[in-house]
C-alpha cells in the first residue's frame, strides 16, 4: 500500500496512530497466537512497500513473530533500530514502529526478537519541486523605488516546500534588478520580466517600470473633513502623488489597546479621531499632525459608541449612540473644550461622520432611522424619518441633502437643506425585495448623479432624470470612489474602474490574494489607495497595476498636506508623508 507523504508541517501524532493502527490490523494470520512462544523468525509488513521515502515523510513497519510451526507469537519484545538515525529516525511503539525520513540516503531499520531477525532497506529522497508561484504576477514599480516579489515552491503532491529559496532573475538588469531575496529595483521605464526559478520550475512576473510622476498638489485646497473626504463622499482628493518621496513619517503605539479607529479628519494641523470600540472607555482624541503627539482627549466613558467625527472652522463634532447616551458633541478642535452637546434619538444604531456644510449640520440618526439638521450652535433644524438602518451620513450639494430611505419602500429622497422638506426622490424597482442595507451612503458623481454599491450591484442614480440611471451586477459591496468620470468600486476582492456614464468596464485590479478590502477607497488624479486589514495599496490609473504598498491596513484618509492616515483595527495610526 502507498502512503501519501507529509511534509514536516502536516506531521500529526493523530496520523501516526491511525497508520500504526492500519498496520496492527494486518497483523493476525487467522492461525491462532501462541502466547510466550519461541520466536523463530519475523515477518515485517512496511509502508510504503516499496521503502521510498521524501524528507520529512513517515512510514511504518509492523513485526509478525512466528514460531517454528508457523504461528503467531504474543507477548515477546521486539527491539528496532536503524543502520543510519541521520537518514531514518525510528520511533517504537508496542504493535509497531514509525520511521521517519530525516536526510537523503539509504537505512537499514533491523527488527529482533530473541534470536530472530528481519529487516527492511529505506531509500530516503527529496520531495521534488513541482512548481513555483511569484505574487503577484503583475505589478508596477517607479523609477528609482524598490517593489518586493514573493515566491512560493510546491512540491509534486501539493505541499509548499519552505526550504527550497529560489533564484532570482531579470530579462532586463537595466531596466530593473532583482535580489536574491525577491526585491527588484526599478532604473528604466519599460517593461520586463522577473523570474523565480528552483529545480528546474520557474514562474514570472511581468513587471512596468513607470516614469517618475511629477507631483502636483495645487489644486489640493479642501481639507478631509468628514467621511470619505467631504460633503460628496467621492474619496477625491485632486492631487498628482510622487510615490518615490513616500515615507513613514511616524506611527502611534496602540492609543486605543484592542480597538481599532473610525476614518480620522483633518483640520487646523491636527488629526481627529474616534474610538471604534464596543465596551470599555470610549474616547474622541487629537494628534499633532506632524508628530503624532497626543494633545488632547475627551472620554465619554463606558457607552455605547462614538462615531467618526467631522470637522469645520476649529470645531470638530462628533455624534455618540445608544439610548439616554445619545448625543450630538461640539468641541474646540485646539484645545478639546466642549462647546455644546445636544441629545437626539438614536435606538444602538453607529452611523459615519456627520457633514458640516454652511455652518449646519447634518447627520444620521433617530429612534427609528433618519436624519437630523443642527444649526452650530447645536439648535435642531429639522428632522426627517428615513426608515432604520445604521452606518451611512447623508450627502450635501448646492441646498440639497441626500439619503437613502432604508428598507421600507426603498427610494434616494432629496431634502432642502434649509427647511427639511422633502424636494425630490428617485425609486428603483430592484430595490423593493431587498431594501437598502446598512451601510450605503451616496455618492454624489460629476455627472449629476448618484452612486452606491448594494445588494451586490453597482448603481449610478440619473438626478435630471429621477431615474435609475445604470446598473452592473455582480458581487459589490464597499464605498466607491469616483473622479474625473471614473467610477473605482469594489467588485469581489478586486478593484473596477468603470465609465461614470454608462458603467462600462475600463479595467481591472486582480487581488495577489483573497482577503477582503475595507470599504473605503481615495483615489487622486494618478492613483487609487485601497487597504485591507494588513496592507495598503496604490493602484497606479494609467498602468492598472499595484504601484506601492506599506504593511499596516484600516480605514484611510489623506490631507492637503500630503498625510496618507491609516487607522488600523489594533488602535494604531499610521502616518505616510506622501507630498
Amino acid at each position: 500500500r502507498a502512503m501519501t507523504p507529509m511534509t514536516s508541517a502536516g506531521r500529526s501524532t493523530h496520523g501516526l496512530t491511525l497508520m500504526l493502527a492500519l498496520l496492527a490490523s494486518a497483523c493476525g494470520d487467522g492461525t491462532g497466537p501462541d502466547e510466550g512462544g519461541s520466536v523463530v523468525f519475523l515477518g515485517l509488513q512496511v509502508v510504503p512497500e516499496t521503502g521510498q521515502l521524501y524528507v520529512g515523510q513517515y512510514g511504518g513497519i509492523a513485526a509478525q513473530p512466528y514460531d517454528r510451526d508457523h504461528h503467531l507469537v504474543t507477548g515477546v519484545p521486539i527491539s528496532w533500530a536503524s543502520s543510519d538515525t541521520n537518514v531514518v529516525q525510528v520511533y517504537s511503539f508496542s504493535s509497531g514502529v514509525s520511521v521517519l525520513a530525516k536526510a537523503p540516503g539509504s537505512a537499514i531499520v533491523v527488527a529482533s526478537s530473541g534470536k530472530a531477525e528481519a529487516s527492511v532497506a529505506f531509500t530516503v529522497t527529496v520531495i521534488p519541486v513541482g512548481s513555483v508561484q511569484v505574487t503577484p504576477d503583475t505589478s508596477a514599480a517607479y523609477v528609482g523605488l524598490t517593489a518586493t516579489l514573493s515566491a512560493v515552491v510546491i512540491d509534486t503532491f501539493g505541499g509548499t516546500l519552505t526550504d527550497r529559496p529560489v533564484t532570482w532573475s531579470s530579462t532586463n538588469a537595466g531596466r530593473a534588478s532583482v535580489d536574491a531575496n525577491g526585491a527588484v529595483t526599478a532604473h528604466s521605464a519599460g517593461d520586463v520580466t522577473i523570474i523565480a526559478t528552483r529545480e528546474g520550475k520557474a514562474d514570472s512576473a511581468s513587471l512596468t517600470v513607470l516614469a517618475r510622476p511629477a507631483a502636483d498638489w495645487s489644486a489640493v485646497t479642501e481639507e478631509w473633513v468628514t467621511f470619505q473626504g467631504g460633503a460628496a463622499h467621492t474619496g477625491y482628493v485632486p492631487a498628482t502623488v510622487d510615490p518615490v518621496v513616500f515615507t513613514k513619517l511616524w506611527q502611534t503605539p496602540s492609543v486605543q489597546s484592542g480597538f481599532g479607529f473610525n476614518q480620522a479628519v483633518v483640520g487646523g494641523g491636527r488629526i481627529l479621531m474616534s474610538s471604534n470600540a464596543y465596551f470599555g472607555t470610549q474616547r474622541l482624541l487629537a494628534l499633532d499632525a506632524a508628530t503624532g503627539a497626543e494633545l488632547w482627549s475627551h472620554e465619554f466613558g463606558t457607552i455605547h459608541s462614538v462615531d467618526p467625527p467631522g470637522y469645520a472652522d476649529g470645531t470638530v463634532y462628533v455624534a455618540t449612540g445608544g439610548h439616554e447616551e445619545s448625543f450630538l458633541w461640539a468641541f474646540d478642535a485646539a484645545t478639546g473644550s466642549e462647546r455644546f452637546h445636544t441629545a437626539y434619538g438614536n435606538q444602538w444604531s453607529r452611523w459615519e461622520a456627520p457633514v458640516i456644510s454652511g455652518g449646519n449640520v447634518y447627520m444620521a440618526g433617530g429612534y427609528f432611522g433618519g436624519m437630523y439638521s443642527f444649526d452650530g450652535t447645536g439648535v435642531e433644524r429639522w428632522f426627517v424619518e428615513l426608515g432604520q438602518y445604521e452606518g451611512f451620513t447623508p450627502a450635501v450639494a448646492d441646498g440639497k441633502v441626500y439619503a437613502f430611505t432604508g428598507a421600507v419602500s426603498p427610494e434616494i429622497i432629496v431634502i432642502d437643506a434649509a427647511t427639511g422638506a422633502r424636494v425630490d426622490s428617485i425609486t428603483d424597482p430592484g430595490l423593493m425585495a431587498i431594501g437598502w442595507a446598512a451601510g450605503t451612503t451616496p455618492v454624489l458623481g460629476g455627472a449629476h448623479n448618484i452612486l452606491a454599491s448594494h445588494g451586490g450591484r453597482l448603481l449610478s442614480f440619473d438626478l435630471q432624470t429621477r431615474q435609475l440611471g445604470w446598473q452592473v451586477q455582480g458581487e459589490y459591496a464597499g464605498q466607491v470612489a469616483v473622479a474625473n468620470a471614473v467610477v473605482y468600486a469594489q467588485n469581489g476582492t478586486d478593484v473596477e474602474a468603470r465609465r461614470e456614464s454608462d458603467g462600462s468596464l475600463l479595467w481591472v485590479w486582480h487581488r495577489p490574494d483573497v482577503s477582503q478590502l475595507w470599504p473605503d477607497m481615495i483615489v487622486t488624479r494618478n492613483m487609487l489607495f485601497a487597504s485591507d486589514g494588513a496592507t495598503t495599496f496604490a493602484l497606479d490609473l494609467n498602468a492598472h497595476r499595484q504601484g506601492w504598498s506599506y504593511p499596516a491596513g484600516g480605514e484611510l484618509s489623506l490631507s492637503k498636506d500630503g498625510l496618507l492616515l491609516i487607522a488600523g483595527s489594533e488602535g494604531v495610526l499610521t502616518a505616510i508623508k506622501v507630498k
